[in-house]
């Protein structure tokens, strides 16, 4: 017993340590990790936006990782920006947001340490920096909110243009009917594990249903998969990595997803860029209250402080 009160008092004093952290950020503002690597504007909402593969920027005081993924997922960064504008400007108040400013060759947020920053400190201190900043986000959302929503966002180069839902789960598991995706283990191994516990609806439904997120994307235009369009992901596929699984499914009680976008129609340009930050609230509004019990707009939207523009590099 001495063991288990010895980490509770553990786990207790690691969230006291991340709400203290958390309460130190103002809604609306933009902080920076060491060497304005990272970029975190501060929210009031329940959704926490990450984008880790958007970056440009390639000092050369950070050799370039000699092994890996490289792929530069384009206008992610520009789209994550865009989000937080909409949403602000259609409840008055902000997700929280967290942006990788290094290139890929540099430095990977989406993967563990060791293969992220290939032992360079200052490629370790920014993915620390951008880990922290999602974990700072994730604690003010359970003290404000108690649940909340965290969405990974990249981009794929597949043929097929539609947004691709990862939640963990293979292709191959997928292509289950809804009775092998209601076993409740293949919930509690997913992304939505948060929600899976709620038992609000069958977990196929949450995966592939009318009001799955790649369901409710589709209603504003963007073809998605899984959805009731498209419930079983055809390759190639992309189902969820690192921060998923860091983030969504052991970040309880916030639930998580990874979206890929396609380029066309989503990425290529800013006025799509708009559509898609768009079609994001719209969904995001409907599926936190139905899966999550939580409410999107904030109580008080005068009292949030404009955004500070992050300089431009």
């Amino acid at each position: 017993m001495r063991g288990v009160w010895q980490l509770t008092l553990i786990a207790w004093a690691f969230f006291a340590t991340l709400a203290s952290a958390a309460d130190e950020y103002v809604a609306g503002q933009t902080y920076f990790g060491q060497h304005d690597y990272i970029e975190y504007l501060a929210g009031n909402m329940p959704l926490v936006l990450s984008a880790p593969h958007g970056g440009r920027e390639k000092p050369e005081e950070i050799p370039n990782r000699a092994a890996g993924t490289f792929a530069f997922d384009k206008g992610t960064q520009e789209i994550a920006r865009e989000v937080g504008k909409h949403f602000q400007a259609q409840a008055g108040g902000w997700p929280h947001i967290i942006i990788c400013r290094l290139h890929r060759t540099k430095v990977d947020c989406n993967r563990e340490i060791v293969e992220a920053a290939a032992g360079n400190a200052r490629a370790e201190q920014a993915w620390r920096d951008y880990q922290g900043f999602i974990e700072a986000a994730r604690a003010a959302i359970v003290a404000q909110h108690g649940r909340g929503l965290y969405i990974d966002l990249h981009g794929h180069g597949h043929k097929e243009q539609r947004l691709e839902m990862g939640y963990l789960h293979t292709q191959a598991e997928l292509q289950g009917d809804d009775a092998a995706l209601n076993d409740p283990r293949f919930g509690a191994a997913g992304s939505l594990r948060a929600i899976a516990a709620l038992n609000r609806l069958p977990y196929a439904q949450v995966v592939r249903g009318p009001l799955s997120f790649g369901t409710l994307m589709e209603k504003h235009g963007f073809p998605s998969t899984p959805s009731e369009a498209t419930p079983k992901p055809p390759l190639p596929y992309f189902r969820g990595g690192y921060n998923t699984a860091r983030h969504g499914r052991d970040g309880v009680p916030l639930a998580g997803l990874q979206i890929e976008t396609n380029y066309t129609g989503v990425r290529d340009k800013p006025e799509n860029h708009a559509r898609f930050a768009q079609a994001l609230y719209k969904s995001v509004d409907v599926y936190l209250e139905a899966h999550l019990g939580v409410r999107l707009k904030v109580a008080e939207p005068a009292a949030v402080p404009a955004a500070k523009e992050a300089a431009s590099r």
